[in-house]
């Protein structure tokens, strides 16, 4: 497939943004297992923590739609225009 130069900048600008993601997702995780990890043994105890570990785990699933770049559906349909002619 043959690509023009607006169409190579949209695919790294997605290819930023999923970097982005899963940097951001790993950090995420992270936060999720040492908060599990001291709700467990005790060291945090705090109800208030069960509401943000799923906010987190929302914003983690959420995040490659947030901020700069092209969203899903516009790499979507750029794949099919290419694919079709």
């Amino acid at each position: 497939m043959l690509f023009s130069e607006t169409e190579i900048a949209l695919i790294a600008s997605a290819k930023r943004k999923v970097q982005m993601a899963q940097k951001v997702w790993l950090a995420v995780t992270a936060l999720v297992v040492l908060g599990t990890g001291l709700t467990i043994s005790g060291l945090w105890v705090n109800e208030f923590a069960i509401y943000m570990a799923f906010g987190l785990v929302v914003f983690a699933v959420a995040l490659p739609q947030f901020g700069q770049g092209p969203k899903y559906e516009e790499l979507v349909s750029l794949l099919e225009k290419k694919s079709q002619g």
